[in-house]
């Protein structure tokens, strides 16, 4: 494995971290805050770590084989969250370093599961806005990893499917794909602050919530849109989360031709679009049902909930954790969906799902016809078997992965459902599913299912398979050396 490559991007990695710690480090100084003390040893830190890398990758190659793509994925995640750290722990909001990993890790890996005391509240702004900025950061870094790293690694288990053109990777140019993807995560990004200002927020609060939204931050507890019991706010919201659910390559392509309409031609956002309308109104008519709210607000709440859900937004407007069982059950269904292929979202994709079920299709008609030749498709393109033997292998991955770590962190002392709750917050990006069974302060557990936590974290956004790779050359390397 050619180890100088892996240097060099974590390198690149380490001094865009440290140029993004001088936005809050230049605000506490404006807002009159102990800046230099918060954000001066972590920008010393991140360029530190730029420069040995830098150093040691000094003698690259140009090709990036998917060991090398693999480790830099892992390493990546766990370097983000050391540095995130940083400016926890020299502001002394938390009591113990594991806390401020975990809230660094939660942040970049926009989980949103936080440690912090009332949301928050006491934080100064720079460290507010640092926050916000890590969960900016961690979605934008996962889609160009998306794009660029990932086809490498794992084939993306659908991306180059879903956006219709072959991907390819090369870390000493400008990969086109990336710099689309980029372009309209800053451009949804400004459209969501410009709503949430329009909804009535505050500018800083609006440039805090957009930039939160847009990362699909889940479970975020630094922002409740209960507390402003605003239609105009909660319109803002579904519509950011919505934009940011979608493919950001296929959203480029109707910019560049100038056809909108093209978009809704995408099965993956059809079928998207369709689950949010019928799980919407399940929800609603279920809370209806049972009396829960008044007329309209049944639509309101549900159709809210369920959306910040299957986004992996994870943002409340109502108190969720009291609805009746089935709609927590369609809530947390929803967790383990997301999004589309080439979002920030977490969870399964829609895609994969799409595969899963067609694939289960075609094999019953061919329980039937057992001589009939089918070909599976979707939006026309045949999927190939290579496609399919990776999303179910994915599948089961991700699954066995729950089941595994739900019996781990239950060693906490945690219920059956909250452990559940649990695991799929942390591998899917959704850390509401833990408010949804009643974890509502992850503060008191103790320090060792925090560490698990992040590092499910971790492997979620790595996709397992990366994780796996890693395992396999670390191995081979000792084999090799003993």
């Amino acid at each position: 494995m050619n180890r100088s490559i892996v240097f060099y991007l974590v390198s690149r990695l380490a001094l865009i971290n440290g140029l993004a710690l001088l936005i809050p480090l230049l605000s506490a100084l404006w807002w009159g805050e102990a800046g230099l003390v918060y954000f001066a040893p972590a920008l010393a830190a991140a360029l530190l770590a730029a420069a040995f890398c830098r150093y040691r990758g000094r003698h690259h190659k140009r090709h990036l084989g998917p060991g090398e793509g693999a480790w830099y994925m892992v390493s990546a995640w766990f370097l983000l969250g050391l540095l995130g750290m940083i400016p926890y722990v020299m502001a002394g909001t938390f009591a113990s370093p594991v806390d401020a990993f975990f809230e660094s890790v939660s942040a970049f890996t926009t989980t949103g599961t936080s440690c912090l005391a009332d949301g928050g509240a006491g934080l100064p702004q720079s460290l507010l806005l640092w926050h916000s900025l890590m969960e900016w950061l961690g979605g934008l870094n996962f889609i160009l990893l998306l794009v660029s790293v990932m086809p490498q690694v794992s084939g993306c288990f659908g991306l180059t499917l879903s956006g219709h053109q072959s991907v390819s990777f090369s870390p000493m140019v400008d990969l086109e794909a990336a710099r689309q993807a980029g372009l309209i995560y800053l451009a949804i990004t400004a459209f969501s602050m410009v709503l949430y200002v329009l909804a009535g927020l505050p500018l800083g609060m609006a440039v805090n919530q957009g930039l939160m939204t847009m990362s699909t931050s889940g479970g975020d507890s630094l922002f409740d849109f209960s507390q402003y019991d605003s239609l105009a706010l909660e319109a803002a919201g579904a519509v950011s989360m919505l934009l940011a659910s979608g493919n950001f390559l296929l959203y480029w392509k109707s910019w560049e031709r100038r056809d909108f309409k093209s978009l809704f031609c995408d099965a993956e956002w059809r079928t998207f679009l369709t689950v949010v309308v019928v799980t919407g109104c399940l929800v609603s008519f279920h809370l209806w049902r049972f009396g829960v709210y008044d007329g309209w607000d049944n639509l309101r709440y549900g159709f809210f909930q369920v959306l910040s859900f299957i986004s992996t937004s994870g943002f409340s407007s109502a108190a969720y954790s009291t609805w009746p069982e089935f709609d927590k059950y369609v809530l947390f269904a929803l967790a383990f969906v997301g999004g589309c292929i080439g979002s920030a979202t977490g969870g399964l994709k829609v895609m994969r799902f799409m595969v899963l079920f067609k694939m289960a299709a075609q094999e019953m008609r061919r329980t039937l016809h057992p001589h009939m030749v089918i070909s599976l498709k979707i939006d026309g393109v045949p999927v190939d078997m290579k496609i399919i033997s990776r999303v179910l292998s994915y599948f089961f991955l991700f699954m066995a992965t729950f089941f595994v770590s739900m019996l781990i962190i239950s060693l906490s002392g945690v219920t059956p459902m909250q452990a559940m709750g649990m695991a799929v917050g942390c591998l899917s990006s959704v850390g509401s599913t833990m408010d949804l069974f009643g974890v509502a302060d992850v503060s008191v557990l103790p320090a060792w299912t925090k560490l698990y936590c992040s590092f499910l974290m971790i492997l979620g956004r790595v996709e397992i398979f990366s994780f796996l790779v890693v395992i396999q050359t670390a191995f081979g390397y000792l084999r090799r050396r003993w």
